[in-house]
């Protein structure tokens, strides 16, 4: 058992959701790292040992195995959560109708039912936690549509409405609700091909995944909704509002847009 600070990650085995693991472990909370590979997750383990840390093998699609983690999670934690970050997350690049139709339900499945299950599922826990924060990725492509990843845009739409709606819902128990709408991240997900091609500056440069991590360390210590990685994209985000028409030939004209988690 433990009084710590806890955190429930799922995708905790790379990426973002490692970088995050790592700084919460320096800050002295207690960790659930939680993925779907578990070849990864072993890694993860060598890395970082298993003081005040729990792993588990998680499909975010499958409700009953999330509750199945959360509970064996709260067994070790009171009862408590103080950020659930839901991470999990996939994409595919192509043209619309050439992407296999599964594959498209494959995105939705995790990338916004998987939040969902998440959400659902830990909501006792949330509200059973002073102050708490549920936090959800979404993407600098939840702001614009964009093409070559329709579906995947379409998902990360959702979180940000969903993030949005819950904001308001959950603080009738006391629970903030946010999302983090990254740029282009340097992750696994990344090809070297991309990373070759994009520039060094302006909203579309390379991120390191630490600054995901620093952006959950802080949006606990706020009650910000939409954090913008990097901060440059929230401009985008007013240009979109005004224009959509005028943005989307801006965008077409600005570099790579279709790998930002």
């Amino acid at each position: 058992m433990t009084e710590l600070k806890t955190i429930f990650i799922t995708g905790a085995a790379g990426g973002m959701g490692s970088s995050t693991a790592k700084l919460f472990k320096e800050k002295g909370w207690f960790i659930g790292c939680y993925d779907i590979n578990k070849g990864n997750l072993e890694n993860l383990e060598k890395e970082l040992g298993n003081n005040n840390i729990i792993y588990g093998q998680l499909d975010v699609t499958d409700k009953g195995q999330f509750e199945e983690c959360l509970n064996s999670f709260s067994l070790k934690t009171k009862n408590k959560l103080d950020i659930l970050f839901n991470n999990a997350g996939i994409t595919e690049g192509g043209f619309f109708e050439e992407i296999p139709y599964q594959n498209h339900i494959n995105i939705i499945n995790i990338n916004i039912i998987g939040v969902i299950n998440g959400i659902y599922s830990a909501s006792k826990l949330l509200k059973n936690t002073p102050n708490s924060l549920c936090i959800s990725t979404s993407s600098s492509s939840g702001i614009m549509g964009m093409e070559m990843i329709a579906t995947y845009s379409a998902t990360k739409h959702a979180v940000k409405g969903l993030t949005e709606s819950l904001s308001a819902e959950f603080s009738r128990f006391d629970t903030r609700v946010s999302d983090i709408l990254p740029g282009v991240i340097d992750t696994p997900m990344i090809s070297n091909e991309i990373k070759s091609n994009l520039p060094k500056d302006g909203i579309w440069r390379l991120i390191s995944s630490s600054e995901i991590a620093n952006t959950v360390w802080e949006s606990y210590h706020s009650n910000k909704i939409h954090w913008y990685v990097p901060r440059e994209l929230e401009a985008l985000e007013k240009q979109v509002a005004e224009s959509p028409e005028k943005t989307m030939e801006k965008l077409k004209k600005s570099g790579p847009l279709s790998s930002d988690s």
